[in-house]
């Protein structure tokens, strides 16, 4: 179980930092961006960091499927569980019908869209199905306008072409095109800000992510030569693999511009190879030059520095394991170290910390009962000393870990008590056989620490739990 909520560490807070939120794969640049890659995510403008979190397998109003987000607003005590609120398409001022399959929350993505201050958050229902123009049209993308109060008011946003499918999973943002507003790159299409509470952006072009006829896999966003225009890192396959089984992946850069992207350079490595990054991307600035800097993750971490002249390709790039001197645990076959990734200053000295989830690790005889490890940052990038790790089996981490839970298949970063730490916040979407459950963590000087930390699931939240997912999406 996952409801207890234990006391909390109070601290004395300076509300002016800007409040941080990073999630994996999205760190859009602009003037909201700190050096470590941390974006402003202020749903109610009160100066501290809120927490959105989907569930789009719950069952809302007897409606299996349907879905739901729930936000944690921040103060300064931090995130609170009790505090949370519930957004469902039969919430007011949240248009559309809670209808059966719909999963609403299928993705989330952050920005303010509008430019007034406020974060706003786009929630996708990939299945949801409705017309426009006459044509019939599956996924909507809804957005609910950040405000004083909060979520009070939203709006489907229209569809886009003679197309039916109009989910926007996958979607990323940042300022492409150097003009202040936050934009929207969604599938080759370029979205730029401000956006009209029609949902209408000021203008669309189009972009190529992937080079010749392969699919995209991973799209993630950051200023990787520091020049303070959003880039663009893709990672792409072919459809086909080899007489070996793998894949021909490669890392693809697009750099921002004043004219919006540029055309993509195929990332190589030190041997003129391309560079095989496995599944998980993020960007953020692990040795505090003020570039981002790609991470890579999948059983073990990469790194690739970012310059003046955009991604360090022609060096080899650093790897790090959990056999790596200083990092926790052991580099075993069946871990996933980075699965998933995000990356903030967790002790604020400066540098971006890795946050990587490790759902697959086993505790003892316990299977897949899931890990994460923070990886401090530093002048030459990450080493691996000092890394952390915590699980379910850890001191003063509420909850037991128990077999299949796959605590850290999501991790995402907030600030909820505006003093400049980001805060590890964790999903186990196995929990309780599916019902899901999130953990929030707190952060000091010294990094990570699970005293004060807290679980919230169902219980708290006032929800079904039968099959929920709780914690199955973040923001991007």
């Amino acid at each position: 179980m996952v409801e207890a909520v234990p006391r909390r560490t109070l601290r004395t807070v300076a509300v002016a930092v800007a409040v941080v939120a990073v999630c994996a794969g999205v760190l859009p640049a602009g003037p909201a961006r700190a050096a470590t890659g941390t974006l402003r995510q202020d749903f109610n403008g009160d100066g501290y960091g809120d927490l959105a979190v989907a569930a789009p397998d719950a069952t809302v109003n007897g409606k299996a499927e349907a879905g739901y987000v729930a936000v944690l607003y921040g103060s300064a005590n931090g995130l609170r569980g009790t505090a949370a609120k519930v957004y469902t398409q039969a919430s007011a001022g949240v248009p559309g019908t809670v209808e059966a399959g719909d999963r609403f929350g299928s993705d989330l993505v952050t920005a303010d869209l509008d430019g007034d201050g406020y974060t706003d958050l786009q929630v996708s229902a990939d299945d949801e199905r409705w017309e426009q123009g006459g044509i019939a049209r599956e996924g909507s993308r809804t957005v609910l306008w950040g405000g004083q109060g909060g979520f009070t008011s939203g709006k489907v946003r229209p569809a886009v072409g003679d197309g039916r499918y109009q989910s926007g999973a996958g979607t990323v943002t940042g300022d492409f095109n150097g003009d202040g507003h936050q934009d929207l790159l969604d599938n080759g299409r370029v979205e730029y800000g401000p956006f009209g509470r029609d949902g209408v952006p000021a203008g669309t072009t189009g972009v190529q992510l992937v080079d010749g006829d392969i699919q995209l896999v991973k799209v993630v966003t950051g200023d990787v030569d520091g020049d303070g225009i959003t880039d663009v890192v893709t990672l792409a396959q072919s459809f086909d693999d080899d007489d070996e089984g793998n894949h021909g992946e490669h890392l693809n850069f697009l750099r921002g511009s004043r004219d919006g992207l540029r055309p993509l350079v195929v990332l190589r490595d030190a041997q003129g190879e391309r560079i095989s990054p496995d599944h998980t991307l993020a960007i953020g600035d692990v040795n505090g030059d003020h570039r981002g800097d790609i991470v890579m993750g999948y059983g073990r971490l990469r790194f690739i520095y970012g310059t003046v002249n955009g991604p360090a390709d022609s060096v080899a790039p650093r790897t790090i394991t959990q056999d790596t001197p200083g990092m926790p645990g052991a580099d075993e076959p069946e871990d996933v170290l980075g699965l998933d990734l995000a990356v903030g200053d967790v002790n604020g000295d400066g540098y971006g910390d890795v946050l990587a989830g490790d759902p697959f690790e086993d505790l003892g005889t316990v299977k897949q009962a899931g890990a994460f490890v923070v990886v401090p940052g530093g002048p030459d990038g990450p080493t691996g000393a000092g890394g952390t790790l915590l699980s379910q089996s850890s001191a003063d981490v509420p909850g037991t870990a128990e077999k299949g839970d796959r605590f850290g298949e999501r991790v995402h970063l907030v600030d909820g008590n505006g003093d400049g730490r980001a805060e590890p916040v964790v999903a186990a979407i196995g929990e309780d056989s599916y019902a899901g459950g999130v953990w929030v963590f707190r952060s000091g000087s010294a990094g990570v620490t699970a005293k004060g930390s807290f679980a919230f699931g169902a219980r708290t939240l006032g929800t079904v739990a039968s099959g929920a997912r709780l914690g199955d999406r973040f923001p991007r």
